[in-house]
């Protein structure tokens, strides 16, 4: 079965590479932005977070959650999950900080949005960095 917005979005990101388009754009609400910053994100994802979220973002229970939440996935806690780590229901995600780059972490966050996600949204490098830094200083507590 077709995947509508899925196969919007993987069209975008086509005709953004095909058109020149693929250089990252300063605006974090930038459709194009985002749909690119997702298309680098994409394959971080299938090698880092996959294994447990699987390849479609099913998830795997009693491992890790489903990623399938539309609108949920665009609120601030995806990137602090993504950014800082995350238990829940027994299951714990590591913190990407450090392992990652801003950059690579913002990816792989504009990635989840796009795919299962309500808006195609990509987080500032400059928002990672912040969740990273009050990451550290409360494990520092």
């Amino acid at each position: 079965m077709f995947d509508r917005p899925r196969g919007i979005a993987v069209a975008l990101v086509l005709v953004a590479l095909a058109s020149g388009c693929a250089q990252r754009t300063k605006s974090a609400d930038s459709g194009t932005g985002a749909l690119v910053s997702a298309y680098d994100g994409g394959a971080i994802y299938q090698q880092q977070c996959s294994t447990c979220h699987g390849v479609r973002g099913e998830g795997v229970a009693g491992v890790a959650p489903s990623l399938r939440l539309g609108a949920t996935l665009d609120s601030r806690a995806t990137l602090l999950a993504v950014a800082r780590g995350s238990r829940r229901n027994g299951a714990v995600m590591p913190s990407w900080c450090g392992l990652l780059s801003d950059r690579e972490i913002a990816d792989v966050v504009a990635y989840i949005r796009v795919t299962w996600g309500a808006r195609p949204r990509a987080p500032t490098e400059g928002a990672v960095a912040t969740a990273c830094r009050s990451s550290v200083q409360r494990g520092a507590r």
